[in-house]
């Protein structure tokens, strides 16, 4: 189903040098190509030659081709049109993915091409995506097996996990409440649900993450009460919950989790963004 709009920066607007070059005519022509592009069915590309898009946008030949000579439209009417991004993530670049790729006539908008693919990106994983979707809508709706691969044993330290339960303790036993204190007080497991993310040989959180397991992830890591920080975290990054989840894990192995994790989302929601000790990538396409 066509989206019945798309959203417009005035900032980008006004501060585009190419699109500042162009004469007050061919900007309004723009916003009109933009309309067309939007509704095409490859989102932000029309595969026809510059006279059909001009015609169908309602605007001349002679703007067109100001806006393509500018390159504030992108393409060609023959001959090779490709365009490349390299995303960006945490101050890192990662591969180069080609998101138009073929022979002319073809011409497109770099902005919606490429924000279209960081959008399709960011709804993976999410409980929104075609893969999370139940088989059967139609049916009655399949309940998930939640039940772990092993039965996990108690947390360490208790539920409540705020030290010694009795003052007459040994001082070997009140050391041995401390320690497993600060594990309990952030729900630490012994082993581990079926869905307990995991790192590959470099470090890197491996994986579907969704947001379910970040939120789960989160309970178990800092309490309860921890969506409000996970929420936030996700808003320093970006919405990247890839991101989120290796804090987690990381606060995890901490003393104190819960601290931990509030100093480090203090800094990031400082700092706009705080580089995790282990590198995230952006999700891969497939090809």
């Amino acid at each position: 189903m066509p989206r019945p709009s798309f959203q417009f920066y005035p900032g980008d607007w006004r501060q585009n040098a190419k699109l500042r070059r162009c004469s007050e005519a061919a900007r309004g022509a723009w916003m009109d190509i933009l309309c067309v592009l939007h509704d095409s069915d490859e989102y932000g590309v029309v595969r026809w030659p510059l006279a059909d898009l001009a015609r169908s946008a309602g605007t001349s030949l002679k703007l067109a081709r100001e806006l393509a000579e500018k390159r504030v439209l992108k393409g060609g009417d023959s001959g090779d049109v490709r365009y490349d991004y390299r995303p960006r993530h945490a101050g890192k670049e990662g591969d180069p993915v080609t998101l138009v790729d073929g022979c002319g006539p073809c011409w497109f908008s770099s902005r919606m091409v490429r924000d279209e693919w960081v959008r399709q990106q960011r709804g993976r994983g999410t409980r929104f995506s075609d893969e999370n979707q139940p088989a059967n809508k139609s049916g009655p709706k399949a309940i998930p097996d939640t039940t772990p691969s092993r039965t996990p044993k108690p947390p360490i330290g208790g539920e409540s996990g705020y030290g010694p339960s009795s003052s007459s303790s040994s001082s070997v036993s009140t050391v041995e409440d401390k320690s497993s204190t600060a594990a309990g007080a952030a729900g630490g497991v012994s082993d581990p649900p079926a869905w307990w993310p995991t790192r590959d040989r470099y470090g890197r959180v491996e994986g579907e993450i969704t947001d379910k397991i970040a939120f789960d992830l989160g309970r178990i890591v800092l309490g309860r009460a921890a969506g409000g920080q996970v929420q936030r975290m996700r808003a320093a990054y970006s919405g990247d919950w890839r991101a989120v989840v290796d804090f987690l894990l990381q606060a995890h192995e901490k003393s104190d989790p819960r601290e931990w994790f509030a100093g480090v989302l203090k800094r990031a929601e400082r700092d706009q963004h705080l580089e995790p000790k282990h590198a995230i990538y952006p999700v891969e396409t497939h090809h």
